[in-house]
C-alpha cells in the first residue's frame, strides 16, 4: 500500500482491518429530510354535483330514447320486408294474369284471392285489355306504384322522428 497517498490518513483502511475507536473523527448530525412541496397543480373550482335525482331521470331518459329509436327503426325495417312480399304478390299476379294462369288451380286462386283485396282500391281506374283469359293489368301496376310511393313517404318520417337535426352550414 505504500502507492496510496493517503496511507497515513487515520481513515484509510486496509482491507478486512477495523479502526480502532476513536481514529475516526466524529460524523455530523444529519438533519431530517424535509418533505418537497406537491407539484402545483391548478384546482378546479369544484362544482355542485347534480341530485341523484336528477343524475337517474337523466338516464331513464336516456334508456327510453334509445328503446324509442330502436322500436322505430325496427318497425321501418318491418315496412320495408312487408313492402317486399306485397310487390312481389302483386308482381306474381299480373304474370300470372298475363299469361292466363288457370283461376281454378290452388295457387294461382290465392294469390288472385289475397291480392283481389288489396287491389280494391285501384280496380276500375283503368280498363284492362283481354285477350280469351289472357290480360294485361293496369291497375296491378298502378297499385305497385302507389304502394311503394305510400311506404318510402312513411319511413322518410319515420327516418325524420329518429334522426338528429343537422347543423346548417353559414
Amino acid at each position: 500500500m505504500h502507492g496510496d497517498p493517503f496511507y497515513s490518513d487515520p481513515t484509510s483502511v486496509e482491507p478486512g482491518r477495523v479502526p480502532p475507536p476513536g481514529a475516526l473523527p466524529p460524523m455530523e448530525e444529519l438533519q431530517p429530510k424535509q418533505a418537497p412541496p406537491p407539484p402545483y397543480e391548478p384546482m378546479p373550482a369544484p362544482a355542485a354535483p347534480p341530485p341523484p335525482m336528477a343524475e337517474l331521470e337523466m338516464v331513464n331518459r336516456e334508456s327510453e330514447a334509445r328503446t324509442l329509436v330502436f322500436a322505430i327503426g325496427k318497425f321501418k325495417d318491418f315496412l320495408w320486408w312487408f313492402l317486399a312480399v306485397l310487390e312481389v304478390a302483386l308482381l306474381l299476379r299480373f304474370i300470372f294474369r298475363l299469361i292466363a294462369a288457370d283461376p281454378s288451380n290452388a295457387f294461382a286462386g290465392l294469390l288472385y284471392a289475397l291480392t283481389g283485396i288489396i287491389l280494391l282500391p285501384f280496380n276500375g281506374i283503368v280498363k284492362t285489355p283481354s285477350l280469351h283469359n289472357w290480360a294485361f293489368e293496369w291497375p296491378t301496376l298502378i297499385a305497385m306504384a302507389v304502394y311503394a310511393l305510400i311506404f318510402l313517404a312513411i319511413t322518410s318520417f319515420l327516418r325524420l322522428l329518429i334522426s338528429t337535426p343537422k347543423e346548417t352550414a353559414e
